[in-house]
């Protein structure tokens, strides 16, 4: 009597409802970290929002000179636009690059449906 090699009925009908399973927890992950993370066009509007923002700045600064911040600070960033759904803040700090404090660096932060973070470092030359 010869003996046919294969898998049973059985066998296949196991190995397809713990895949089933499988599957179906691996796609409800997926879907639930898809509808928690910030579609791209808010990411582009927090970016664009903080990039407006630290702009101004830049111009305040080079119209007013290098010392309109104080070190530390919290400027006033009552000039840039902020959509609906955002909230920008702004910081200034003191750094020190090879022993010279004639750096600062300004930070603005964007917060809300995205959120994003732009700093840049300004010398007094």
């Amino acid at each position: 009597m010869s003996r046919q090699q294969g898998f049973t009925l059985v066998e296949i009908l196991v190995f397809l409802v713990v895949s089933g399973l499988l599957m179906t927890t691996i796609l409800l992950a997926a879907e639930n970290a898809l509808r928690k993370a910030p579609s791209i066009h808010q990411q582009w509007t927090a970016l664009q929002t903080a990039r407006g923002c630290m702009e101004w700045l830049l111009e305040q600064r080079r119209l007013n000179g290098y010392s309109v911040y104080g070190c530390p600070s919290t400027p006033s960033i009552s000039a840039c636009p902020v959509p609906s759904g955002y909230s920008v803040s702004a910081s200034v700090s003191c750094t020190t690059w090879s022993s010279d404090s004639a750096y600062k660096t300004i930070t603005v932060s964007v917060t809300g449906n995205a959120g994003t973070t732009l700093s840049t470092q300004v010398g007094d030359y």
